[in-house]
């Protein structure tokens, strides 16, 4: 038996608790530093992690390729262009803004209200793609709550590498936290985890309801569900329609379009059918020459299922003229003749649809299967986009952006309308 490890029913529950046990001590040094000097620390951090020259960044690429889906090509691109976004500066400067309420001002006059960290957060990750994780387990630092991370199967790595990141700048941080991995049945090691007072969730709705009906009200639940990221192209798209295309198929390219912030549609509003189908090949050639430096990678059987068949549907439909395809070596456009919802297959699937006008906009929108998260917007002039705005605004959007930067937000975007950091923390008003 020498070689192999034996873990008994409730050893990951164990695992759990002892880990709570060392995070709640952790939790009081990390508390007794000042407000500032954490938010210095994990901006210290994150340049650690944003630089040109980051090892962390390039071990991640490495690993990550090694153990996910995706080509090393996609995973590379992905993380650079992301975390070339994520400007320590712009995670200070969020701090002090929303936790202005709780720092002294300039003049050393007290705070008007007082801060009051959970003992430690819980953070589920979800999803496949990294940074969520390292957003989500960073930030609660911040207020001085601890982190222990549920890993999933799908990126079993970014905790670790994150980890051994923090024990290199900042002892503090890193004993406030850490990764831990137990299989998605065990509900022994669930239920301790979600005791935490502070939980952090990321993934499908339905799994955000079924950690909400574990949790007492006194809890605070932090949830990122399902999402959908869309472009939409006015009638000056044809005067630029290369550079839009190349960058609306490099939102598609990145991670495989699997992520929330991956564009599921594009409505093409005003363009005349001559001009749409140039942009939707325009679009297609874009996309296989990305494929050049970042393949599709590997589909889940699940997902191969579905891209044939809703391939197969497309090519049906083109030939009756509902439809006009392009197909690539690993990439599908498919221009539809007219407005209506279908099933987006991801995996660089997009559907581009015609609407007469913005006002068909928000009868599309309505169609979505999820909120808005983030939307690609070229090619209208000031007057329309001030109108379209407004519809974006209506149907929760919490983001406007520009083809090609779909895939890379700001560190300090309100992820889901939220602010950062308020959300992971309490706060107590004192009578004079």
């Amino acid at each position: 038996m020498s070689g192999l490890e034996i873990r008994w029913p409730d050893a990951a529950a164990e695992r759990v608790r002892a880990a709570q046990g060392r995070l709640t001590r952790a939790g009081e040094a990390l508390r007794a530093r000042s407000l500032r000097d954490r938010i210095a620390a994990v901006a210290r951090v994150l340049e650690d992690w944003t630089k040109p020259d980051s090892p962390w960044r390039r071990e991640l690429i490495e690993s990550f390729s090694q153990t996910s889906a995706f080509d090393r090509g996609t995973v590379a691109e992905g993380l650079e262009s992301a975390l070339r976004a994520w400007q320590p500066a712009r995670l200070r400067a969020a701090a002090e803004r929303e936790l202005a309420c709780v720092l002294e001002d300039a003049k050393g006059a007290a705070p008007s209200r007082e801060l009051a960290p959970y003992d430690w957060t819980a953070v589920l990750a979800g999803g496949t793609i990294p940074m969520p994780t390292l957003l989500s387990s960073l930030l609660p630092l911040v207020v001085g709550s601890p982190v222990l991370l549920r890993e999933t199967s799908k990126d079993p790595v970014t905790g670790g590498l994150l980890a051994r990141s923090l024990a290199e700048r900042d002892s503090d941080l890193a004993r406030a936290f850490e990764p831990i991995e137990f299989a998605t049945d065990d509900v022994a090691a669930l239920e301790n985890l979600l005791a935490a007072p502070c939980v952090v969730a990321t993934g499908s709705d339905e799994t955000m309801r079924a950690i909400a009906s574990r949790l007492r009200p006194d809890q605070r639940f932090v949830a990122y569900g399902h999402r959908v990221s869309i472009a939409v192209l006015g009638p000056q798209t044809a005067s630029d329609r290369d550079a839009i295309a190349h960058g609306l198929a490099l939102d598609v390219a990145r991670w495989d379009q699997t992520g929330c912030l991956s564009p599921v549609v594009g409505h093409l509003v005003g363009l005349g059918d001559a001009e749409g189908e140039a942009f939707a090949r325009a679009v297609a050639d874009a996309l296989e020459s990305l494929s050049t430096t970042m393949p599709r990678g590997e589909l889940p059987v699940s997902a191969r299922a579905l891209l044939s068949a809703e391939r197969a549907d497309a090519r049906m439909r083109a030939a009756s003229g509902r439809a006009t395809l392009f197909e690539r070596s690993d990439a599908v456009v498919v221009l539809e003749a007219e407005p209506g919802a279908r099933p987006a297959p991801l995996h660089r699937f997009l559907r581009l649809v015609p609407l007469p006008s913005l006002s068909a906009l928000p009868f599309a929108l309505a169609e979505l299967d999820a909120p808005l998260s983030n939307v690609a917007i070229a090619g209208f002039a000031s007057a329309e986009r001030a109108g379209l705005e407004r519809i974006l605004e209506r149907f929760g959007t919490s983001r406007l952006s520009v083809p090609g930067q779909l895939q890379t937000p700001p560190i300090d975007w309100p992820r889901d309308g939220l602010p950062l950091f308020t959300p992971l923390a309490r706060f107590i008003q004192r009578s004079d």
